[in-house]
């Protein structure tokens, strides 16, 4: 059985993500993993044996704090150098509408493997926008009230005791919407291509038109050679 399908190099493809984003998404993703499961082995009881990957339980804080430090590090530069880059995933996002919606009420049925008629979408679809506004949310919850526990000495004890809340759910909403954005841009048959967009950068172009016709249209299609003339 092959989950990722296969990078086809003898179809028409077009440039999805740069080089850039890539990089921050990658680095975002390994962090957010270390992070992830050393904070689990600190977290709950019972689990020397994640610990025990890690060093022990010292080794786990050690490398819990070093991938937050990465991880932030990343975050802010990509947002101050592909700070264009950043406008124009928010002004998508922006674009929230019918068709949005629209994908989201037929995209549980095509979950399931049923056949349906996608609205054309932006560069993100609907469920990609949900997801790059409650992603983001939990990370930067999570830098927060991270670097407020890390420092609990220059803080008030009250907001400390607060952030560990925050910390903990923003972990557990974060872990879910994480599990499930791997899964559907990776291994669900039929969105699966995109994973060679965020790997390689490119995408084939059939499948471009299929998920994400507008996006096509405006970036490679007639409509941006009109406005190229």
């Amino acid at each position: 059985m092959q989950w990722i399908p296969e990078y086809r190099e003898d179809v028409p493809r077009v440039e999805r993500f740069n080089s850039l984003a890539r990089f921050t998404h990658w680095t975002h993703t390994v962090t957010f993993l270390l992070c992830l499961f050393t904070g689990l082995a600190l977290f709950l009881d019972g689990v020397d044996w994640l610990a025990a990957i890690f060093g022990g339980y010292r080794g786990a804080g050690l490398v819990h704090r070093i991938a937050a430090v990465i991880l932030t590090v990343s975050i802010l530069t990509a947002m101050a150098v592909g700070f264009k880059g950043v406008i124009a995933w928010i002004k998508d996002l922006l674009r929230f509408g019918k068709n949005d919606i629209g994908f989201l009420m037929v995209f549980p049925l095509e979950f399931l493997g049923f056949k349906v008629k996608i609205p054309p979408q932006t560069r993100f679809n609907g469920g990609e926008k949900m997801n790059s506004v409650v992603t983001p949310t939990m990370v930067f919850l999570l830098m927060i009230s991270g670097w407020i526990i890390w420092w609990p000495s220059i803080w008030w004890p009250g907001l400390v005791r607060f952030s560990y809340w925050v910390h903990d759910l923003a972990m557990i909403f974060g872990t879910l919407m994480v599990c499930m954005h791997g899964y559907l841009g990776s291994f669900h048959p039929g969105s699966g291509e995109s994973f060679w967009g965020m790997w390689k950068g490119t995408v084939r172009e059939d499948w471009a038109k299929h998920h994400h016709a507008i996006w096509y249209e405006e970036t490679y299609g007639d409509k941006a050679k009109t406005e190229e003339e």
